[in-house]
């Protein structure tokens, strides 16, 4: 059954569609918004950003007229809804106390989202993630929370490391062997890349420098490829990943042990992406086992076996998330969890730095992202990228060197180191 007759016919016996409510309403969760009110069975009635007016004028740009400007007034915003309105708020935490049905993140800002996820968990209410960022640093704990207690946490659908998965899913079904599983990574890493190297396309492309720096010096793809990890258990061969530039017809031939031609050292499954023509699809690399099945796929043209490549050739993450919505509401499950402490990422300085500054956050002048095993984090202390921003620096790093939790002084009293540290504690005492 697809989404769309489920959806429909619970609102037809519920009287209301999916009450979604929405934090962040910046370019993307704007995006979001309007698709949301745009899809049959569910509607966005509540927004909360920090910006009042950017709230209310995303509501109003998806066609919703009647828009009630709560602020904080947990009180307002509550008879709003009562009243049939759609409510603008400005504090994200309060989402779940408000009568919705399920809460979407769309802060960008992984302190906030993991805070959002928690508190929606803690109030039984479904929650969807867009900020990825926060599922590598405490979505372990964060899956084991809701699991336990009857809400769906999920991340949502059209972000590669979900449209990874569900290339993993397909192929395990038919009974195929998962090799390489990975994305297309856009452009070449440029790992010292700052966001004033980026301000012209940044511009071009309307978009924050930091965001875009996050893209280029690779921190994200490292931070997508974890999240994949953690969710499927599959490793990473080497720290970094390969990562090739390799195109799309050359995946089937390049990603498969070196034993047949490839670059792997392994018989896999591993976790990895290229660059080359095959952003911005994902695809994962399966071996047959079976001559039989073998000889079906080379007479279907898949290619020549036994390895052969699925491929997706799109992620459009803003418009596919209600997917996740439908999964949560209608089946009661989740898209994207990640389920094991695989890999990390980790911080190496983009140049020389000195003790005393504060770290900015991902995708600005101090740090760039890099995936190592979980097990290499713990046993170097590295502390995970998610936590470093904030943090004061106080042992001096040469460019390219690892950042480890003896180099900062961290704030014990931050919600999102305080999840890591519950985590951790989870995981050393073999209860994750």
């Amino acid at each position: 059954m697809g989404y769309t007759k489920g959806l429909l016919e619970r609102e037809a016996e519920l009287g209301h569609p999916v009450r979604v409510g929405v934090v962040g309403a910046g370019q993307m969760g704007a995006g979001l918004i309007a698709q949301i009110c745009r899809t049959p069975g569910m509607t966005v009635t509540a927004v909360a950003d920090i910006v009042l007016d950017k709230a209310t004028e995303a509501l109003r740009n998806a066609g919703t007229d009647d828009v009630l400007a709560a602020g904080d007034d947990l009180d307002a915003a509550r008879a709003g809804l009562a009243a049939g309105r759609a409510v603008a708020i400005t504090d994200g935490l309060q989402m779940p106390e408000l009568d919705i049905d399920i809460v979407l993140e769309v802060s960008g800002v992984p302190e906030i989202a993991a805070q959002i996820a928690y508190t929606c968990i803690a109030h039984g209410t479904d929650v969807a993630l867009m900020t990825v960022e926060a599922d590598i640093t405490v979505g372990v704990l964060l899956s084991r929370m809701a699991n336990a207690g009857g809400s769906v946490y999920t991340v949502c659908r059209g972000d590669e490391p979900v449209e990874c998965l569900k290339l993993v899913e397909y192929a395990q079904d038919l009974g195929m062997k998962v090799v390489c599983v990975g994305k297309g990574k856009n452009n070449p890493n440029k790992p010292h890349s700052v966001p004033s190297d980026n301000l012209a396309e940044a511009e071009r492309k309307r978009m924050n420098p930091r965001m875009l720096t996050e893209f280029t010096d690779g921190t994200k793809t490292q931070l997508e490829m974890t999240a994949l990890s953690n969710a499927t258990g599959f490793p990473i061969e080497v720290e970094g990943m390969h990562g090739p530039e390799c195109n799309l017809a050359d995946l089937a031939t390049t990603l498969i042990p070196r034993a047949d031609g490839g670059i792997l050292d392994g018989e896999g499954p591993v976790v990895e992406y290229v660059t080359g023509d095959v952003a911005p699809g994902v695809f994962a690399i399966v071996k047959s086992e079976s001559d039989v099945v073998t000889h079906e796929l080379d007479y279907l043209k898949l290619g020549t076996g036994p390895y052969y490549l699925f491929y997706r050739p799109w992620h459009i993450a803003s418009i596919e998330a209600p997917l996740s919505i439908g999964e949560a509401i209608l089946n009661r499950r989740s898209d994207f969890q990640s389920h094991h402490v695989t890999t990390e990422v980790v911080a190496r300085a983009k140049s020389d730095l000195e003790p005393g500054i504060t770290l900015e956050g991902m995708g600005g002048d101090h740090y760039y992202g890099w995936a190592v095993p979980a097990e290499t984090a713990r046993e170097q202390n590295l502390i995970p990228i998610g936590l470093l921003g904030r943090c004061t620096l106080k042992a001096p790093k040469q460019a390219d060197e690892f950042i480890g939790y003896d180099d900062v002084e961290v704030d014990e009293t931050r919600p999102l180191v305080a999840m890591r540290r519950l985590q951790d504690a989870l995981v050393k005492n073999g209860m994750i």
